[in-house]
This record gives C-alpha cells, structure tokens and sequence, in this order.
C-alpha cells in the first residue's frame, strides 16, 4: 500500500490529517499549509483611531446629566471592564461593542487584543511541526517533553509483560514513539482559515442577529471577518522570503514563494522506512527540523525583529542544492 503522510502540529495537538504518499503530493503548492506557517501580520487600518474620537464620548457622557441614564454614563474604565470580561466570546464582544459608535471606539484595545490572540491560536508559526510517515518509529531526541511521552506511552498493565522490567519497557516505547504519535488523536484542522463571527452555528440559529450584523457597512465589516490572507505579509520588490527554524536559529532564504512547500517539507520529515515514492529522496525521511519550532516571514520583517541578533545559520545553498537534484531525479521543473 505504501507509506501515508501527515504533517502533525505538537504543540497544539492539531493535524491536516492523510496527505497521501510522499511522492504523490510533494511538488505540489500546498498554499494552505504554507499560509498556517506564516507568521501573521496586523494591517495598519486595525491599529487606527475608529469612527469617533475621544471628545465625542466626552460629550455623550456630558449629555447623561440631563438624560436618562444608559450603558454610557458608566465610567469609562467600568466599560472597559465589561469588554475584557467578554474577550473569551467574541461574538457577544462584537455585540457589545455594535452598541453605539461611542462603544465601538471605547472598545477598540479590547477587540485588537482578541485580534492578535485569535491570529495567534489559528497560525501554527512558531510552533514544533513534523511531517511524520505512518512507517515511523523513533522520533528525533529532544522535541517531546517528558509528560508529552507519559501521554503517548500511557504505561499500564497492558503495556508491559510480566518479565519486563522498566527499563526494558522504556526501550520499547522509545521505538513507537513515531507510531504513535502518528495515530495520536490529534484534531484535524479546517484549512479555511477565515475567522468570521457571521459563520457558526450558535449565529445561524439566531437568524435575526445575523441579519443585523450582516447589515453593518465597511467601517465594521473587517471586524466581523477576518480574511486569513489580508494578515499575510506582503512581499515588496527586493524582499525575499525566509523559512526559519526557532529551535536551531537556523533559515533557508528564498526570492520566491512558489517553493516554501518543498523547502519545509524536505526539512521536517521523519519516518524509518524509505518507501517514498520519489526517486533519490531516502535522505527525505530524516529531516533536520523534524519537530522543531519553525515559521514562515519576509526577511524585512526578520531583519526588523532580529536586526541585534548574529547568531542565526544560513543553510539556504545546502537545501537548494538537494532540492534541485531531486527534481531533476524526479524531472521536475523546480526554480529555487
């Protein structure tokens, strides 16, 4: 039948689940996975100053002396309040926000935070990621802890013969480490990234709160979706593209993107049998970075986050030199 791919995210027990045999899916773009690998980035526009400025809601407070009270003659710092007590339900934010304009301004810090952690949570940049083969048994020293093998191990009465002894049975977990990690129950991902509080069950079964914040104009509507892509770095001319490794301060520098699937891929595989299906590829089952912390930039941006640091590696000639022989063993049109 052949060896079967999945590339498996550790940290947050996550998994694209089956990708297929190596051979069969390598060269292709894979422009998903990639986007989960690609350390967001906040546009300007959502740091802005939102629709009214801080004199308006002073003057809508000034206005409370003589009006009924409201939500608004609360002090400002009550309200605020509210809206972290909110932040863990981002619908009910947004509601509360959407409850006037002076809200909406009050409440902006607020939202940006929930923005930055929701990026944060859906990205998988920065965390240890491993292209695992269903033929693997051992796993890389060092990129599990040692709660992280109790779970998998999950040593009982079923695990361990009568004759063996402790020792023994660590030696024998150590050699399906791979296997089990493989089979672990990790939750399978929804590629489509998009975070939208318009989508989801809870909104649709309320078909009247839908249809009002479906109405708000544009000022609003970034809030209420976030297109995964707007959040992707943009490459300017001359800027170039860097696949980076946490773990080893270790990068592979690229002009183009069109290749970042190959790079990762031929970094972080693992397995212990070489069926591959590719030409000349055994090397692939051993990848480096299997199980590091790795991610996907600009090298403008990393430059900016990193430019003190001297201690980063370039490993850029020999990936490329490995890549391009294997796709002229697999006669493949491959442009590093």
């Amino acid at each position: 039948m052949g060896q079967y791919w999945k590339i498996r995210n550790i940290d947050y027990e996550e998994t694209t689940g089956d990708l297929g045999k190596l051979g069969e899916f390598f060269w292709y773009g894979h422009d998903d996975v990639i986007s989960l690998l690609i350390t967001p980035v906040i546009p300007p526009h959502f740091k802005s100053k939102p629709v009214l400025s801080k004199a308006s809601v002073s003057e809508v407070k000034d206005d409370s002396t003589i009006s009924p009270p409201t939500l608004l003659t609360l002090p400002v710092e009550l309200l605020v309040v509210i809206a972290e007590e909110l932040m863990d339900d981002y619908l009910n934010l947004i509601c509360f926000s959407l409850t006037c304009v002076s809200m909406w301004e009050l409440t902006h810090p607020v939202r940006y935070r929930v923005l930055e952690s929701e990026l944060r949570y859906k990205s998988w940049a920065g965390c240890r990621i491993i292209l695992l083969g269903d033929y693997a048994q051992n796993l890389p020293k060092g990129i599990l802890t040692a709660e992280e093998i109790g779970q998998l191990t999950m040593k009982n009465e079923d695990d361990k013969d009568s004759d063996e002894d402790e020792e023994d049975l660590d030696k024998k977990m150590d050699k399906t480490l791979g296997r089990r990690l493989y089979k672990a129950d990790f939750r399978r991902i929804s590629l489509r990234l998009n975070i939208s509080v318009l989508e989801g069950r809870r909104l649709r079964d309320r078909y009247s709160l839908y249809k009002e914040l479906s109405k708000f104009d544009r000022r609003f509507r970034p809030w209420l979706s976030f297109d995964w892509n707007r959040f992707l770095p943009r490459e300017a001319e001359g800027d170039s593209w860097m696949v980076r490794n946490f773990s080893k301060r270790e990068f592979v520098a690229m002009s183009s993107s069109h290749h970042l699937a190959q790079v990762v891929f031929s970094l972080i595989g693992c397995s212990d049998d070489p069926s591959i299906s590719m030409i000349d590829g055994d090397w692939l089952i051993e990848g480096p970075w299997a199980g590091n912390r790795i991610d996907i930039t600009l090298a403008s941006l990393h430059a900016q986050e990193h430019r003190d640091e001297t201690d980063w590696n370039d490993i850029t000639a020999e990936v490329k030199q490995r890549l391009e022989a294997l796709a002229i063993a697999e006669s493949r049109n491959f442009e590093f």
